[in-house]
């Protein structure tokens, strides 16, 4: 007689997420980047939350490149309007 071979059967698992969802923090001013000095204090806001727990390292990664391309912006205009007024100038 033959004998018949099982296949085993999955057995199911919970998976747990390897990076809980953490609160937003709700702020209650809004955030001012109008200025370089301005975006260097909220990267720096960004970095405390990061190390403090608060605010998940991935996403605080992803909050300093934007203000850091943010900042290159600022700075590209503020040069490119200092360019223009030396090649105005009489």
């Amino acid at each position: 007689m033959a004998t018949k071979h099982r296949t085993p059967r999955a057995q199911a698992v919970e998976v747990l997420d390897p990076a809980p969802q953490r609160q937003p923090v709700v702020r209650n001013h809004p955030i001012k980047l109008g200025t370089p000095d301005e975006m260097r204090l909220e990267m720096a806001r960004v970095y405390r939350e990061a190390r403090s727990g608060t605010l998940d390292t991935q996403e605080a990664s992803r909050l300093v490149y934007i203000l850091g391309e943010l900042r290159k912006a600022y700075e590209t205009q503020v040069i490119d309007q200092r360019l223009k007024a030396l090649e105005n100038r009489p």
